[in-house]
Parts: structure tokens; sequence; C-alpha cells
């Protein structure tokens, strides 16, 4: 059996080794984590999707209520897609019968209604329309977005229905989740 390594490369091999000190060693795996956190931090913001990146902008209740009405709505249709819904926006605008957007996931139908208010909150008038139209569309779930409040009437009126409340606070959450 021949041997490759001969009693001068090993003498080579380890006088090469001895040249480097342990400071400079663990420099070397210092700069090396860093590179690789540098390079998981790039591979994390571009493997974002576009809708997510639009959707981290709004991290704040005040950033929300500062878009148009239009805008929200196109908010909460972003970010419903985002959690696996199929969206239909309302294509009338203005006066849109209550129902801002369509959504459907597996086999259950919800209807949308988005509130873009500054201060007032949402009164129950608005979820027992919302309630109404659950019936009058044949759908399973009603869902009212908000970038305010409800009134504590709403949170009574739901208890027993299959209707969702997402004020301000619990929409900035759900985005920062994704």
């Amino acid at each position: 059996m021949t041997c490759f390594l001969s009693c001068d490369s090993l003498i080579y091999y380890n006088s090469f080794m001895q040249t480097y000190s342990d400071i400079q060693i663990f420099s070397t795996g210092i700069l090396l984590v860093f590179f690789i956190l540098v390079l998981f931090k790039f591979w994390s913001y571009f493997s974002l999707t576009a809708s997510k990146r639009y959707l981290k902008r709004f991290k704040s209740v005040k950033k929300l209520k500062k878009l148009e009405w239009g805008e929200f709505e196109h908010l909460c249709s972003v970010l419903f897609e985002e959690e696996g819904w199929e969206v239909t926006e309302n294509e009338k605008k203005g006066a849109d019968g209550g129902v801002d957007l369509w959504m459907k996931k597996r086999r259950t139908k919800a209807i949308v209604q988005c509130k873009k208010y500054e201060d007032a909150r949402v009164t129950i008038k608005v979820i027992r329309e919302m309630y109404g139209l659950m019936y009058e569309y044949d759908v399973d779930e009603a869902i009212i977005v908000t970038t305010s409040e409800f009134t504590k009437e709403c949170y009574r009126f739901i208890e027993d229905k299959s209707i969702t409340l997402i004020n301000g606070e619990s929409l900035v959450r759900r985005i920062s989740k994704l």
C-alpha cells in the first residue's frame, strides 16, 4: 500500500496551521457567522411576496387611518388573500349594498364590510345589516373590518353568530403575523 503523505508534507501542513493564531481563527469564525446572518436577512426580505411587503408597511392603526377608503378595502382584500381566501372585490364603488369583498375558502363563503373610520365606532346597525345580508346572499360567515373600534352592543350581538369583528388593533396584529 502506498502512502500519499510523506513526512515532509506533514511537517509543512503542521507549520502552515501553526502560523494562524487562535485569535485569527476565532475572528474568521465570527466574520463567517456574521456573513451568514446578513445573507439570511437578505434572503428573508426578498422571499416575501410583493403583497406581504405591501402589508408590512401598515404596522400601526395610525398608518391604516391615513388610507383612503378604497385603499383600505384593497388592503383588506390583500390580507385575506394572504390568509388563504379567494377574494373578489365588489366592482361597485360607493353604495355597494353593504358588501365590499366576496370570499371563498374551501367550502366556506363569506362577505366582508370594510369601515374606515377616524374616530367613530362601528355601531350595531352595521352588524345587523351584515347579519341580514348573510341570509340574503346565503353565505356562511360575515366579517366586519374597521380601522376604529366596535361598540359593546356589537360584541354582545355576535356571540352566537358566525360574524367576526376585526378592529384596528386586531387588523395590525393579523398583518404582523404574516
